[in-house]
């Protein structure tokens, strides 16, 4: 919504109109009878459209001539929706927006279109992303790996999984508070995205302080130098963990399964070795990578 919108009486002239828009720097005004009701809209395209291109006298003609579409007022209390329905039905292209008696703004089709625009934005994000981690979230990565494993099968090449979990993490949060343990969270995530360099690769979080990682294309030597890499990555970022008995710092766990899909298997299959996987990290001390061998 475009905030403070000016106003000028409907007997001004379009050479007055055209002045008080340039030194209110505004590129939209709106237009008031004698009792102070909201009757139109003048923008700064009427200006160009109608007087510079047709060549309109500025010194004769009043500014509803130009005047773009007559306006509706509503309360400010008005939901968006209520709003747009209102503009719908009234046929009017602007909503003078009130409050108190007082303009505090102007509502086109634009706005409609900008605020629908990033709902939609926010509710696709929200089905795919992780809302804390800004990730993927477990459904689109159950998603991904179903799509995956099928063009692995169809093309005969490797795909590969990893399954992350963070140290101690129910200590981290006991410790520190939720809030630290969300902050945490949010930092790995990060450090494991900007690990990954391939745009096939994907990162979701499985679950509170588990995540799991897609390689397609990727063989199971590739798979583990990444892995190492990430370890080593969380580890630099030096989160302080007291009660990690293995490091002062927060440290994770990694399990790899790698597999050339075929008839006889499933990605529910690859899914369950990568978990034995970590599984087997966590009981060799943790803070390790380790690969399934089934």
């Amino acid at each position: 919504m475009t905030p403070a919108v000016p106003s000028v009486d409907e007997g001004s002239s379009l050479k007055e109109v055209a002045k008080f828009m340039s030194s209110n720097h505004t590129p939209v005004v709106l237009v008031e009878n004698k009792a102070h009701e909201c009757v139109g809209v003048v923008t700064e395209a009427d200006f160009t459209r109608k007087v510079v291109a047709k060549g309109h006298s500025v010194d004769t003609a009043t500014i509803d001539s130009i005047m773009s579409s007559p306006v509706k007022t509503i309360e400010g209390s008005t939901l968006m929706a209520a709003a747009n329905k209102t503009m719908r039905r009234s046929g009017t292209h602007h909503l003078v927006v009130k409050e108190n008696g007082e303009l505090v703004g102007l509502l086109s089709p634009i706005n409609f279109l900008s605020y629908y625009e990033n709902v939609e934005k926010h509710l696709s994000d929200l089905a795919i992303n992780d809302g804390l981690t800004g990730i993927h979230n477990r459904r689109y990565f159950d998603e991904i790996l179903n799509v995956e494993w099928k063009r692995a099968m169809r093309e005969k090449t490797s795909l590969s999984l990893i399954m992350l979990d963070i140290d101690y993490f129910k200590k981290y949060n006991d410790t520190y508070g939720h809030q630290a343990g969300d902050e945490c969270l949010i930092k790995i995530a990060a450090s494991i995205s900007e690990t990954l360099r391939r745009p096939a690769d994907l990162v979701a979080r499985y679950g509170g302080e588990e995540f799991v990682i897609v390689l397609p294309g990727i063989a199971l030597e590739e798979a583990v130098n990444l892995s190492e890499k990430i370890r080593s990555e969380i580890e630099t970022l030096k989160i302080e963990h007291k009660l990690n008995s293995i490091s002062p710092f927060v440290t994770a766990s990694l399990g790899i399964a790698s597999i050339v899909p075929s008839s006889n298997s499933s990605y529910e299959e690859l899914l369950q070795r990568a978990d034995k996987a970590l599984y087997n990290a966590k009981l060799r001390g943790r803070n390790c990578v380790t690969v399934s061998h089934d």
